[in-house]
């Protein structure tokens, strides 16, 4: 198996760093096998590292999925919630949010996958069930804000439920992530440029 591409600096770097560069490994390799196939020393392998390093960072496998999951989904996040404040209108607003999506997955290739995957592990491990559950209160925030933010500028349409506009857009995005973890990047690109167009086209925004 070749060696990850890692976040942060190689062998010999700081604790705060490995920690990342195994949280990377940890990332790439459940999203290829799963969870209950992943062990520590598979991963360690991956990463690079002695089965006992990482135990020195992570006392056990769920503890080490977790913190990874919660890690990857804060970064993720945010970036989103930064990519929302670039544009001035909703449309704009939408597709620099979907950018930084496609962006996050040049970024993350595993990230869809493993995300996917600890999905099966929910009902088991209430820590993976939180924290998909906060991912997705995020995400409905997040457009909420931005549809609220248009209906207080005038910029939809009368007579639009923003609602549903919202429930719209986040089965939009859930489709894009479950196309990023099941097609090739060429796929999930293209769709994403779709999904622009649709936006630019076919919101119920004043003047169109």
């Amino acid at each position: 198996m070749s060696a990850p591409a890692h976040i942060g600096r190689p062998m010999g770097a700081d604790g705060e760093q490995t920690r990342r560069r195994i949280m990377d490994a940890t990332m790439k390799y459940v999203a290829e096998v799963g969870y209950s196939n992943a062990t520590m020393k598979a991963i360690a392998r991956e990463a690079q590292l002695t089965s006992a390093a990482i135990y020195h960072y992570f006392p056990s496998k769920e503890s080490l999925v977790v913190a990874t999951l919660e890690s990857v989904q804060e970064e993720v996040v945010g970036h989103l919630r930064e990519a929302a404040d670039q544009g001035t209108t909703l449309v704009g607003r939408l597709t620099a949010v979907f950018e930084e999506a496609l962006a996050s997955v040049v970024k993350y290739p595993s990230i869809a996958r493993f995300e996917a995957t600890l999905s099966f592990e929910s009902s088991r491990l209430s820590q993976l069930a939180a924290l998909r559950s906060r991912r997705r209160e995020a995400e409905e925030e997040l457009y909420s804000r931005l549809v609220n933010d248009a209906v207080a500028r005038g910029e939809l349409a009368p007579g639009t439920d923003p609602q549903a506009l919202v429930d719209v857009v986040i089965s939009l995005s859930s489709g894009l992530t479950y196309l990023s973890a099941t097609t090739t990047p060429e796929r999930h690109r293209a769709a994403i440029r779709s999904v622009e167009a649709i936006l630019a086209s076919g919101l119920p925004v004043v003047g169109q």
